[in-house]
Formats: structure tokens, sequence, C-alpha cells
């Protein structure tokens, strides 16, 4: 029996929020317009994967400036394996 991989959409809210010097930022606005660019899209990779440890092919994932923080908890979910 396999275990369910959780959600982390509230800490990546929360760490982007840090990182754009927010008080919170809503998990269904696109990147872009909270303010995400492409310098600092990799800090926000970089807190995926400090988040999401268990993402199996991250091939298969797609983001880019209009996909929001709960888009992307999905698909890092459904991209990841627990043991």
């Amino acid at each position: 029996m396999s275990e369910i991989v959780e959600s982390n959409l509230g800490d990546l809210q929360i760490q982007v929020a840090q990182m754009l010097n927010k008080d919170q930022v809503d998990g269904d606005t696109p990147l872009i317009e909270l303010g995400v660019d492409s310098l600092n899209i990799v800090e926000v990779i970089l807190i995926c994967e400090q988040l999401y440890p268990d993402v199996m092919n991250p091939e298969n994932l797609v983001f880019d400036e209009n996909t929001t923080l709960r888009e992307m908890d999905q698909q890092l979910i459904e991209n990841s394996v627990v043991l």
C-alpha cells in the first residue's frame, strides 16, 4: 500500500511570499502576476525541491509564467513517489 503524497501548497505560498518580500501570495494567481520573473524562478524551483523531495520525473513538470502555485503543487504531487 503506497502512501499519499501531501500537498505543501501552504508552505510553498509562505516561502514564495518571503522570497518576494510580501505578506502573503495567492495560490491561484499566475507566477508573473505574483512578481516572479526569470531571475527568481530558480529560487522557486529550489523551494520546490526542498518541499517536494520525492519528485520522480522532474522532466514531466511544466511551469511557465502563467502557472499558479496551486498548479505547481498539483504537478509536484502527481510526480512524487513515497517509498
